[in-house]
């Protein structure tokens, strides 16, 4: 009986809908836009991401990840502009998940490699709850999380947004950030036990 209670319990927290087992793999088509409607850059790269250790710690379960890159431009970036879109996104992709509890949050510089733990002032943070999760599960329309900076909802997806989805990912969860970074937004889409994809709004 406690077999099946634990069984359940996991099905229903971020284990159950997020596969971080260790050798679990995912590859992502990244697209990033910048410039003018008229004359738009498009630069497009694939990564692929590698779960490769599951460390314990006071707070949850430190997941380790090994991303390797490969480039696909279309246009011609300028440095700048790699380092807003494919710098950015490809730099987080590298940072360990901690799950907390029924979320996961990307540590963001918060995980101390050589000591194999948490830094103190992340640890800090996490406790006085003043860090948004990138996912707080199970998913359900309605259901919010995060802080003031980074505010997450899941909701039906806005019109014309998910039109670009394929089929396989038609009723994949989408989860809205109204204020992102400097007043913009973003939409992050996630199908249970695949994955997930985002686009980042000026």
């Amino acid at each position: 009986m406690a077999l099946l209670s634990t069984t359940a319990a996991a099905q229903k927290g971020p284990l159950g809908w997020f596969p971080l087992q260790v050798g679990a793999r995912w590859v992502y088509e990244h697209e990033a836009k910048t410039g003018s409607r008229g004359k738009p850059d498009v630069d497009r790269w694939t990564t692929e991401e590698t779960i490769t250790h599951r460390i314990d710690v006071p707070d949850g379960v430190v997941v380790l990840r090994e991303v390797m890159q490969e480039a696909r431009s279309t246009q011609q970036f300028s440095r700048a502009q790699q380092g807003n879109s494919q710098g950015y996104l490809s730099s987080r992709d590298r940072e360990p998940y901690l799950v907390h509890g029924d979320c996961v949050y990307v540590t963001g510089g918060g995980w101390d490699a050589e000591m194999q733990r948490l830094r103190p002032d992340y640890r800090q943070c996490l406790s006085e709850n003043r860090l948004s999760p990138d996912f707080c599960f199970p998913l359900q329309v309605g259901r919010t999380w995060g802080n003031i900076d980074i505010p997450w909802q899941v909701q039906p997806a806005r019109k014309g947004v998910a039109s670009f989805l394929l089929p396989p990912y038609a009723e994949a969860y989408h989860i809205f950030s109204s204020h992102f970074g400097s007043g913009g937004w973003m939409d992050v889409w996630f199908q249970k036990g695949v994955g997930r994809g985002s686009a980042l709004h000026p």
